[in-house]
């Protein structure tokens, strides 16, 4: 069993991916970040002939990554207050898997967030959306790491993460073991 490490960050190398980075360091994990896939905006066919399925972008491919890994950790930078465009529109997409039974039930979700200005408390909705999406899906929410950081290295050259980021590490190694 692996880790999957979903960098919602259009920066492949910024504090994001950093933070994903150190939490996993050693751990059996794969990263992917979701600037490096074509995602197209939920479209709801509910009140049409047609499925519930848009296989124009790379949704499918992503989600055999999900299939493949019983936990996952999301991370994200905070834009205006939530998260990137991109983890938005990939969480808008899980209604497409949702509708074609796909087997949410019992995954891990990890939630890592970045930001400038206080994401401790003006990021508070993050955590709840994916808190709420998890509930619905019946995925096992474990917890949120929430770092504050501006400069591009901040992430890098922090000494001293919060207690929450030893707590899922030692989470995510045991669960692996």
């Amino acid at each position: 069993m692996t880790t999957l490490f979903i960098n919602g960050s259009p920066r492949k190398h910024g504090n994001t991916a950093t933070l994903g980075t150190r939490l996993l360091r050693d751990l059996d994990h794969t990263t992917i970040h979701l600037t490096d896939y074509r995602l197209n905006f939920e479209q709801d066919q509910r009140e049409t002939n047609r499925p519930q399925v848009d296989r124009s972008d790379d949704f499918e491919s992503l989600m055999a990554l999900v299939r493949a890994n019983d936990t996952l950790v999301l991370g994200t930078p905070v834009y205006w207050y939530g998260m990137t465009g991109q983890l938005k529109v990939f969480m808008d997409r899980w209604f497409d898997s949702y509708t074609a039974n796909f087997p949410f039930a019992n995954k891990r979700i990890y939630l890592l967030v970045v930001g400038a200005d206080q994401p401790e408390t003006k990021a508070t909705g993050i955590t709840q959306s994916v808190r709420d999406s998890c509930e619905w899906l019946q995925m096992d929410f474990r917890g949120t790491v929430t770092v504050t950081a501006d400069a591009a290295d901040d992430v890098a050259n922090l000494s001293q993460l919060p207690a929450t980021f030893a707590r899922i590490r030692n989470e995510i190694g045991r669960q692996l073991e």
